[in-house]
């Protein structure tokens, strides 16, 4: 556009329209990424179908995988991020390494005994980050079975909840 010898440069006017399709794109990425893990993790490499559409519905930070017996056999990149510990830190300990002094008992123990009788637990706790910094994070959890429906794994998807 010209007016009276000088030019205009006009901005792109849609630009956030980009960048939301682009943020959509790299969640969706990771989403991918994350179950192609899982599927690498899992000893058949097969992810029932009702655990991936969890993955595919659920909006999430951090994934994590624990073995029945509530050791962390993985978790995503997302982990590193929210936490700020690192996956090779995480792998091998229990995910009790991120509660400290104000994490209330009875959320833990509700967590202990979903999830002793192999239910779905969903609720919020009071995690700490590698730094000592407190965090609110939404967990739901749900028991992996394997094709005899004998209990192989947990996955826990995470999210932090904002301040209020």
């Amino acid at each position: 556009m010209k007016v009276e010898g000088k030019k205009f440069i006009s901005p792109l006017l849609c630009f956030d329209f980009y960048v939301e399709h682009y943020h959509k794109l790299i969640k969706q990425f990771r989403k991918d990424t994350d179950l192609s893990q899982l599927r690498s993790i899992l000893k058949n490499g097969v992810v029932e179908r009702d655990v991936e559409n969890l993955i595919q519905l659920e909006t999430y930070d951090a994934m994590v995988i624990t073995d029945p017996y509530k050791n962390i056999v993985w978790v995503s990149d997302g982990f590193q991020e929210m936490t700020g510990y690192s996956k090779s830190f995480a792998i091998g300990k229990s995910p009790h390494f991120l509660q400290g002094v104000q994490t209330s008992e009875s959320t833990k123990q509700k967590i202990r005994e979903q999830l002793k009788t192999e239910h779905t637990f969903t609720g919020s706790v009071l995690n700490y980050r590698k730094n000592g910094e407190p965090y609110l994070c939404q967990i739901k959890i749900v028991p992996i079975y394997d094709s005899k429906r004998m209990l192989v794994n947990f996955l826990a998807l995470e999210k932090e909840l904002l301040a209020a």
